[in-house]
């Protein structure tokens, strides 16, 4: 069995750096050249979790609206529409949840260090 290792030349290995490259256009929507310096500013961290934040409130507007749509006009949406749009949007509030309790636990850990 051949490894990944003997598979890459040197000059695809840098540092902790492998050059990778996107095979088919439905891999993981990634950034064309896995050159660290060529990643595009708006994935800084705080555009993520800004990004992260705007699309659970997204979620919950949509499933808002749904449910609304639902009790206005029922003939205009179907029932497992509706649970789909609200168990979207209660696991993005549940995934926001985890993620925002895991940074408040490693900004404490960090204070409490001596």
């Amino acid at each position: 069995m051949m490894s990944l290792l003997n598979t890459l030349s040197e000059t695809a290995v840098s540092g902790n750096h492998v050059a990778m490259k996107t095979t088919s256009s439905l891999h993981m929507k990634a950034v064309k050249n896995s050159d660290p310096k060529e990643i595009p500013a708006d994935s800084a961290f705080a555009e993520l979790v800004r990004k992260g934040l705007e699309s659970t409130n997204q979620d919950q507007m949509n499933s808002q609206e749904i449910f609304v749509k639902m009790i206005t006009d029922p003939d205009s949406v179907e029932a497992h529409d509706v649970t789909i749009a609200m168990a979207k949007a209660n696991m993005s509030l549940q995934m926001t949840k985890s993620i925002v309790d895991g940074a408040v636990q490693a900004y404490k850990d960090i204070i409490n260090m001596r």
